[in-house]
């Protein structure tokens, strides 16, 4: 089971989408698209404004336009070098592109003008543990929950670097404060039913995993996660079927979820 643990936690690390007073970002019952295409408009009758070229870039990020998105961001900051939510999205964006040495750097300028963003020493936090460097991923989601202990994403990750290191105890009380925190983050509850999995508490992880699921019942690696739990069980046949069920089902995004093998 422990070999299991290292794939089933390689990528766990919840990137969710900012939507604070520090970024604004459109939520999913926004029409992105005509979002960008409103931006674009507005753009083209003043190309000198910065806050145009940010909340396109802002709406192209949450499209998964990433591209486009660092064009933007880009083209702000040259507009207005004091333009730190560019500097903040263009980190976001690059991270997402593949380049995330680049977004780490990023974020750290944007960090030089707000020492204290919780979300900034998360976001880079997440990014470092892209990169493998769990102590500078750990004294970032630290520090975040310093800055704001009402910070689920920051304590959930805090978690993922704990599971990581396979100290299980501590990576179940970080996800459990998560979920108190928020109780709709389903990636915690996925996160907390891996854990338990992992200490061979399978009843415990399917009632855990079935919370998830109640939150996003489509979100394939938590079918999975289930599956695996329920064959543990004996229960093969429901096993067999939800693991036919998840392979119909869209793969998370790669920087986003972890997934049962």
């Amino acid at each position: 089971m422990i070999r299991i643990i290292a794939v089933l936690l390689a990528l766990v690390a919840d990137e969710t989408a900012a939507d604070t007073r520090e970024w604004r970002i459109f939520r999913a019952t926004a029409d992105v698209a005509t979002v960008i295409s409103s931006a674009s408009r507005q753009i083209r009758q003043q190309p000198q404004s910065a806050a145009l070229y940010i909340e396109r870039g802002n709406a192209r990020f949450y499209a998964s336009e990433y591209d486009g998105a660092i064009e933007d961001f880009e083209r702000a900051l040259s507009l207005d070098p004091e333009a730190h939510l560019a500097r903040f999205g263009r980190g976001m964006a690059l991270g997402r592109s593949g380049e995330v040495r680049a977004g780490v750097a990023a974020i750290d300028a944007y960090l030089e003008h707000h020492p204290k963003s919780s979300l900034a020493y998360t976001k880079r936090g997440i990014r470092y543990l892209w990169l493998g460097e769990l102590d500078n991923a750990r004294a970032d989601f630290e520090r975040a929950i310093e800055l704001d202990e009402g910070n689920a994403e920051a304590h959930d990750d805090l978690g993922v670097i704990h599971a990581q290191q396979r100290d299980f105890r501590a990576a179940e009380r970080l996800f459990k404060q998560a979920i108190a925190l928020d109780p709709g983050y389903q990636k915690a509850f996925h996160n907390l039913a891996l854990v338990y999995y992992v200490l061979g508490r399978s009843e415990r992880a399917l009632k855990v995993v079935d919370d998830a699921l109640v939150l996003q019942a489509d979100n394939r690696d938590s079918v999975m996660l289930k599956a695996v739990i329920l064959e543990s069980l004996g229960r093969t046949q429901e096993a067999t079927a939800l693991k036919a069920l998840a392979e119909t089902l869209e793969a998370g995004d790669w920087s986003e979820r972890s997934t049962v093998e």
